[in-house]
């Protein structure tokens, strides 16, 4: 198999893991506000919004983009 295509299976998986782990978490975080665990409104304060919106925004492109791969590579 050509190399090139060893380092893009290894990309996706990689990708792959930590989006699932991205996931895993963000529903977790769902799940403990709609029993009331976790107060969202303690996440919306100025001090945490930024981070909170880039770490999104990342999982987003990250999402993204290993669709764009996947979707190339499955042709």
């Amino acid at each position: 198999m050509n190399t090139r295509w060893h380092r893009l299976q290894r990309l996706v998986a990689m990708m792959g893991g930590f989006l699932i782990l991205a996931g895993i978490i963000l529903l977790g975080a769902v799940v403990l506000a709609l029993f009331g665990f976790l107060d969202v409104g303690l996440l919306l304060t100025k001090k945490h919004v930024l981070p909170l919106v880039a770490g999104l925004m990342v999982v987003g492109l990250l999402d993204t983009l290993s669709a764009i791969i996947i979707a190339r590579w499955a042709d």
